[in-house]
């Protein structure tokens, strides 16, 4: 899950540096008008594809989390692992699991805010 957030970040770092538009003295200069400059309403991967893909996994991962106890990573259903783990007499499993519910909240806020870059990237770079 670690991965993902990285991953995620690096993406959104990527997007925001790749925007196509070059600043120099602290922006105080006009972007390149030339034709291999991209244009400002977004075309091409990053708008089409990567945005879009990167949305979606961030969705299905929001959606995960919040899924109910039959659904595999979700936060109720790691309560009930948990659960189930304290009753068999698994303590340290338990724990483990108890550890990984309490880290949810701050995932899902990381999450929640990757998804609002992204589509603020969005409608920024792409016009949607």
């Amino acid at each position: 899950m670690k991965r993902t957030l990285i991953v995620s970040g690096v993406l959104v770092a990527g997007l925001a540096a790749g925007s196509g538009i070059a600043l120099a003295d602290g922006g105080s200069t006009a972007p390149p008008t030339t034709s291999s400059a991209a244009p400002s309403s977004g075309s091409g991967a990053v708008c089409t594809q990567r945005i879009p893909k990167a949305l979606d996994r961030v969705g299905k991962l929001i959606a995960r989390i919040d899924g109910d106890a039959s659904t595999k990573g979700s936060t109720a259903a790691l309560q009930a692992r948990a659960a189930k783990a304290r009753a068999a007499g698994r303590t340290a499993l338990a724990d483990l699991l108890d550890a990984r519910v309490q880290d949810r909240p701050q995932r899902l806020q990381d999450l929640q805010n990757l998804q609002h870059q992204l589509t603020d990237i969005q409608t920024r770079d792409c016009g949607k």
